[in-house]
C-alpha cells in the first residue's frame, strides 16, 4: 500500500523517516531536488542544515518536539515525549492499543468506556464525555500532553485546548481505508512507537496488497454490484453511500462495484445519503451489505446471538418489490458489524474480499485474520467463534 506519514522530516514523502530523508534533504538544499511539503523538518519556514539536525534527532529519539500535519491539514507541534494522552474515538483508541501505546492514555470518550470487551483496561480510564460533546474541563484537569480525535470531531475545541497548551491532532479513522495506514504511522511517531506501528501496518497492509493485486484487473462484469445499506434505528429510510462515502473505497478494493457510486444513476452527491426502494429495485444489486450500527446494538463484540440481525435482514428482504432483487433471490443479503466495516476498515475489507470473490481468496480466512489481530496486537483473550457477531450469515463455503 502506498502511504506517507504526514510528519515533518519525511522529506522524500515515502512510508517512513530514515537516512534516505537526510540524503533527499541534502539534495533539496543543494538545489538538485524540488522541496517537498514535509522537508521543513523543524517547521521554521526554511529548508537548511537545521532540518537535517531535526531528522537525526527523530531517528535517535532525542527530538524535543515533533511536527505533524493532521487530517484537517493543520500543522500541529507536539512536545516530546508524549506521556499522557486523551483519545476521543474508539477506533483511534483501538489503533493506539494495536501499536502498543495504550499505556499513555489517561482519558477516553464514552464510546470506549462502553466497550470493555475490546478495551478491558482503557474502559476504566477517566471518561471525558461523548466524542462530539467533550468535557473540556475534565480533559484539562487530566493535564494531557495531547488530545487525539477523529476527523469528524468537534472543531470548536481546538482554540480552547490549545490555549491550555494541549495540542489537538485530528486523525483519519472512520472508514478511511486509504489514509488509515498513514494516520497510524503518524501516531507511531507522535507516541514514540514507530517500530510497533510499522509492524502492525506492514502486517495488515500485506493483506490489502494481496487483495488489491487480485482485484485491480477485474472487469466491471466480474465485479458484483453491492448495495451498501445503513439504517440508524429502524428499517427505513434506506441509507446508502454518496460519492464521498469511505465505504466505496473498501468495496472497490475488495473487487466490487458500489451501487450508488458506480452504476448508472449513481454518483449521488453526499457522504451518507438516503434513497427510495424503487431506486434500489431499478439498480438490482447482486449483493446487499447492511451495516449493523451501534444504536441497535445487534452486532459487534458485545453480541452473543444473531436473533436481532436475522430479524432485520428478513424485514429488509420483505420490503415491497425486493423479492425481485437478485441479491434477495440468491440469498446474498448480509449484515456486517460497523466495528469491522467502518471502525476498522482494513478488517472489513478482508471480510468483503472473501464475501465478493470466494474463489479468488480461498487462501484467506477472514475470521483467522481477525482472531490473530485481537490476540497479537490487542493482546485480548477473545474468541470470535464463541462471542461477538461480525458477519451474518457466514457463507457455507467459508
Amino acid at each position: 500500500m502506498d502511504y506517507t506519514p504526514k510528519v515533518l522530516g519525511n522529506a522524500n514523502m515515502d512510508g517512513t523517516i530514515n537516512q534516505n530523508d537526510i540524503v533527499s534533504l541534502k539534495s533539496i538544499i543543494a538545489g538538485t531536488e524540488k522541496p517537498t511539503n514535509l522537508a521543513d523538518a523543524n517547521g521554521d519556514g526554511k529548508i537548511d542544515e537545521m532540518d537535517i539536525d531535526q531528522i537525526e534527532k527523530i531517528l535517535n529519539k532525542t527530538e524535543s518536539e515533533i511536527i505533524a500535519i493532521d487530517a484537517l491539514n493543520r500543522t500541529v507541534k507536539i512536545k516530546m515525549p508524549v506521556e499522557r494522552a486523551v483519545v476521543a474515538f474508539a477506533p483511534l483508541a483501538e489503533e493506539i492499543a494495536a501499536i502498543g501505546a495504550d499505556n499513555k492514555i489517561v482519558g477516553v470518550s464514552s464510546d470506549i468506556i462502553k466497550l470493555p470487551e475490546l478495551f478491558p483496561t482503557l474502559s476504566k480510564c477517566q471518561n471525558v464525555g461523548r466524542t462530539k460533546e467533550l468535557d473540556l474541563e475534565k480533559i484539562i484537569s487530566l493535564k494531557p500532553d495531547l488530545l487525539v480525535i477523529y476527523e469528524g470531531g468537534d472543531k470548536d475545541i481546538i482554540n480552547k485546548l490549545e490555549t491550555a497548551n494541549i495540542p489537538v491532532v485530528f486523525s483519519e479513522s472512520h472508514g478511511d481505508l486509504l489514509n488509515s495506514i498513514s494516520a497510524i504511522r503518524r501516531l507511531g511517531y507522535i507516541l514514540d512507537v514507530t517500530d510497533k506501528a510499522e509492524e502492525y501496518t506492514n502486517w495488515y497492509g500485506s493483506y490489502l496488497d494481496d487483495i488489491s493485486s487480485k482485484t485491480e484487473d477485474l472487469s466491471d462484469e466480474e465485479k458484483p454490484s453491492v448495495f451498501y445499506y445503513w439504517a440508524p434505528s429502524d428499517l427505513l429510510p434506506l441509507g446508502t453511500s454518496g460519492k464521498g462515502c469511505p465505504v466505496i473505497a473498501m468495496i472497490n478494493t475488495a473487487g466490487g462495484r458500489d451501487l450508488a457510486a458506480n452504476q448508472p444513476g449513481g454518483d449521488l452527491p453526499g457522504v451518507y445519503i438516503h434513497v427510495d426502494s424503487e431506486w434500489v429495485i431499478e439498480q438490482n444489486p447482486s449483493i446487499v451489505l447492511w451495516e449493523a450500527l451501534i444504536p441497535n446494538n445487534n452486532a459487534g463484540y458485545q453480541v452473543k446471538n444473531s436473533t436481532a440481525v436475522e430479524m432485520m435482514l428478513n424485514k429488509f428482504a420483505n420490503i415491497t418489490g425486493f423479492s425481485n432483487i437478485d441479491a434477495v433471490k440468491n440469498q446474498n443479503v448480509y449484515s456486517m458489524s460497523f466495528y469491522i466495516l467502518t471502525e476498522t476498515p482494513w478488517i472489513g475489507t478482508v471480510y468483503l474480499a472473501k464475501l465478493l470473490h470466494p474463489d479468488l481468496f480461498q487462501d484467506i480466512d477472514p475470521r483467522e485474520v481477525h482472531q490473530e489481530y485481537l490476540k497479537r496486537f490487542l493482546h485480548l483473550d477473545f474468541d470470535i467463534s464463541k462471542q461477538g457477531l461480525f458477519l451474518y450469515p457466514i457463507p457455507e463455503d467459508w
